[in-house]
Order: structure tokens, then sequence, then C-alpha cells
């Protein structure tokens, strides 16, 4: 992973609702619908979905478009991207400058 690839993911999670949202989607383990991840989070749809654009953005969800004909219109789902991520002082150091 590149510093500017690490940067973007750390981004990406930089805001409290976000991590809660990576939180929920790793905890039902299944891609959820916007208005259900709103809902479980008690945050309007609009507030959610602007932080699922910066998660899937930084490439730590991603998203499908599903179309519910009984609905007559388009569900989007989102599912995390497995990732992990280990940081210190002393792993940038090493990163940056080598042993």
């Amino acid at each position: 992973m590149s510093a500017e690839e690490l940067a973007k993911l750390l981004d990406g999670l930089g805001h409290p609702l976000r991590l809660k949202i990576v939180a929920l989607l790793a905890e039902g383990e299944r891609p959820m619908y916007l208005n259900e991840i709103a809902r479980s989070l008690g945050v309007s749809r609009g507030l959610a979905k602007i932080h699922l654009k910066k998660l899937e953005k930084a490439g730590i969800v991603k998203s499908r478009l599903v179309i519910d004909e009984e609905r007559g219109k388009a569900l989007r789902f989102y599912e995390l991207v497995p990732f992990n991520v280990c940081i210190s002082p002393e792993s940038l150091r090493r990163w940056f400058y080598g042993d």
C-alpha cells in the first residue's frame, strides 16, 4: 500500500459516523440498503448517503444497484470491502525511511 492509499483509507475512516457504518456492515456481514443503514444508525438517509459516498471513494465499501420490480425502483446496497490497518509511529518511520 502506498502512502497515498493509506492516507485515502485513513481519511475515509476519519469520522465517527463512518466508523459506525463500517462496524454495522461488519456486524451484519451482508449488503445493506441505504435506508436500512440510516435507520439502524438513527440518522437521515441524506447524511448516511454522504458518508457512504466518502467510504466508497476511499475503497472501504462498494455499492451495487438492484432493481426491485415489485416496488418499481432501484435500491442501492452497500457492502464492506475487507481491509486491515495497523499503524504506529514506528511503522510510519520504517515505511518512509526504511530500517
